[in-house]
């Protein structure tokens, strides 16, 4: 029983150093919020350590990770239906810390994009995930996160645009 113990920390250890960051611009970028983001991926590891002994094949590891991740954050989307998504964007932007304004325009963007093609974008565009792995962790076929991958970046593409317009005009 030791030996399943320290097997199954040490693969959680080498987990937490290779995945941590991207984990969390992940849950960052799907929810918009820093701490909204910190409590998704802290739920992401305390159900991941729960259920490592289910992990049965190591090579899966890296979609094992962020299928939990992703299942965090539908949960919290679950949870803030009540709270509409633009206002938790205005309180990321409203923070005085927060990024600069491109990297603002890009969060909201983003934003706005349905989570399919948000998945998508910020798997293979943001983390550089191929689109067969993003494929097998969604469970839907490449082609289907390649269309998905298309029309997200065409909607942000637009969605900037209007922003740069509006910007450009309310000067």
């Amino acid at each position: 029983m030791d030996q399943q113990l320290h097997e199954r920390r040490r693969i959680f250890e080498s987990a937490i150093e290779a995945y941590a960051d991207s984990m969390f611009r992940v849950a960052f970028r799907l929810s918009g919020d820093r701490e909204l983001a910190l409590e998704i991926v802290q739920e992401t590891w305390l159900g991941a350590w729960k259920n490592i002994g289910q992990l049965r094949n190591r090579d899966q590891l890296k979609s094992w990770l962020f299928g939990i991740l992703r299942n965090q954050y539908l949960k919290s989307v679950d949870k803030l239906t009540r709270q509409p998504k633009l206002e938790l964007i205005d309180n990321m932007v409203s923070r005085s810390d927060g990024p600069n304004e491109m990297q603002q325009a890009v969060q909201q963007a983003i934003g706005e994009l349905d989570d399919d093609q948000r998945m998508s974008v910020l798997l293979v565009s943001m983390e550089g995930w191929s689109t067969q792995e993003a494929a097998d962790l969604l469970g839907v076929p490449q082609g289907t996160v390649l269309s998905r991958l298309h029309r997200g970046r065409q909607r942000l593409k637009e969605i900037l645009s209007r922003q740069l317009e509006f910007d450009t005009y309310s000067e």
